[in-house]
């Protein structure tokens, strides 16, 4: 169910496409993520995962703890940006200095591993450089991330802690969700998970939410 149900949004993400995943700081983000890429892999749709602050590593950990396989996660295209745990299959590295991310540099890496097909290109941690910096640094950040709206070689998934965004810089996450096309929301409500889409571009897609148990995920 689970994975019928993550593949019908992800067959309705067009390329160019920026989608911003928020989540709560319960709802274990990593299991969406093993979602997505089961759901990709079976469309033969390839990942690129950016890395920012070692979350992928993380996610990881958290997958394996939870008894999940991550073997073909693990085989998966890896931009690190900032960060030091070299876990996966990292391609390239791009550092973060105290005031700003290269995105000219990032551009660079981008393009030198980039697949002819259009790629699933999920961000995971990003919100980790909003809570750390200024507020002018954040919102020319966020001017950055709107600038790869339109790029037809992927569609973005930036994976944003909700909460942590709103309690640091509140106007943050409305700026954001105006930048996205497509806006979900993934939370958890005693042992289902679900998934929202609150915004679209596909007219059938807002307002759908789909559920599913730890049962559906695990394939078990």
């Amino acid at each position: 169910m689970g994975t019928v149900g993550i593949a019908d949004v992800v067959s309705n993400i067009r390329p160019g496409e920026t989608v911003l995943l928020e989540y709560t700081p319960v709802s274990s983000p990593e299991l969406l993520l093993y979602l997505l890429h089961r759901a990709c892999t079976r469309m033969d749709i390839p990942l690129l995962i950016d890395d920012v602050s070692d979350t992928f590593p993380e996610y990881i950990t958290r997958l394996e703890i939870a008894g999940i396989s991550v073997e073909s996660l693990l085989e998966v295209p890896v931009i690190k940006v900032g960060g030091s745990r070299g876990v996966g299959n990292v391609v390239g590295r791009v550092e973060v200095d105290k005031y700003s991310l290269d995105f000219k540099y990032y551009g660079e890496i981008y393009e030198g591993v980039i697949p002819e097909k259009v790629v699933c290109n999920p961000v995971l941690g990003i919100y980790k450089l909003f809570i750390a910096r200024e507020r002018h640094e954040v919102i020319r950040l966020v001017r950055n991330i709107a600038t790869f709206v339109g790029k037809k070689s992927r569609f973005a998934i930036y994976f944003i802690n909700q909460d942590a965004v709103e309690r640091r810089i509140p106007e943050i996450l409305p700026l954001l969700e105006e930048t996205a096309t497509t806006v979900l929301r993934w939370g958890v409500d005693g042992g289902t998970y679900r998934l929202d889409v609150a915004k679209a571009p596909s007219p059938e897609l807002p307002g759908s939410r789909i559920l599913v148990s730890f049962r559906d995920i695990r394939g078990t």
